[in-house]
């Protein structure tokens, strides 16, 4: 009888959930509409099926997983820039700042983190130093896109925007299937693969149950704007609504005059 083991069923799952949305987009033609959101995904599922048959204890394991990763870091960053792009379609002068931002910090995070690695290189006595340069690139890049996520977050529920049940859906999902994966890094790099590898797999089971959940919740129909409930009074709304219009005007001008 064939048998597979934790490791790879759990994979095997996390492949399977990434196959289902991504069918999902395209059958619905999202795919079109978050080009960068199904091509993180397509990436995803890429690097799962190529490690698979690889030893996880070889170097040709960990050279391919590296490699791999580093795109997926570029596209995860090309995520949060459509997030935004989505979400502040009625502020293009506010996206456009934050569009920005995020590229400004990103860079920023990347060259402290190779300057503050490369120092300590020739002190390290491993057979591949070349891999604490990447293990404090990808804490730097995957917290700094955590944060801008959180600031989506945080931004969503003080403005409570006039958004598609579908870019919420993508919105808040995102974030959370991000803050899974920063999660398992982080237990993975405090503890040892060895001391966590039960909570690895579950942590990667949630990851392919959220991606389950945003097949289920989106669809065509999920890009028909609705007007979100609120608990606040009409007139608090129309006041958020005027702050972020004058927020907008003030940086569609300050971005003119600088063209």
């Amino acid at each position: 009888m064939w048998m597979v083991d934790p490791e790879h069923g759990v994979l095997l799952f996390s492949i399977i959930c990434h196959v289902v949305l991504l069918w999902r987009l395209w059958s619905q033609n999202l795919a079109r509409v978050y080009p960068f959101l199904s091509a993180l995904l397509g990436w995803e599922t890429l690097q799962a099926i190529v490690v698979i048959p690889i030893n996880p204890r070889s170097n040709l394991y960990g050279w391919t997983f590296v490699g791999t990763t580093v795109c997926l870091w570029v596209l995860a960053y090309l995520v949060v820039l459509e997030l935004y792009r989505l979400i502040l379609e009625d502020y293009p002068g506010i996206a456009s700042v934050g569009r920005k931002a995020i590229s400004w910090c990103m860079g920023f995070a990347v060259v402290i983190a190779v300057a503050y690695a490369i120092p300590d290189l020739r002190s390290t006595n491993g057979p591949f130093p070349i891999l604490r340069i990447y293990i404090i690139l990808e804490r730097s890049t995957v917290l700094a896109i955590l944060v801008f996520l959180v600031l989506i977050q945080l931004f969503l529920l003080r403005y409570r925007l006039r958004l598609s049940p579908n870019r919420m859906v993508y919105a808040t999902g995102y974030a959370l299937y991000f803050a899974i994966v920063v999660a398992q890094d982080v237990i993975v790099t405090a503890l040892g693969i060895q001391v966590v590898y039960s909570f690895n797999l579950w942590i990667t089971a949630i990851g392919g149950l959220i991606l389950l959940a945003g097949a289920a919740l989106l669809s065509r129909k999920g890009e028909v704007k609705v007007a979100l409930e609120a608990t606040d009074s009409s007139d608090d709304r129309a006041r958020l609504q005027r702050q972020l219009s004058d927020i907008n005007r003030v940086l569609s001008r300050a971005a003119r005059g600088r063209g």
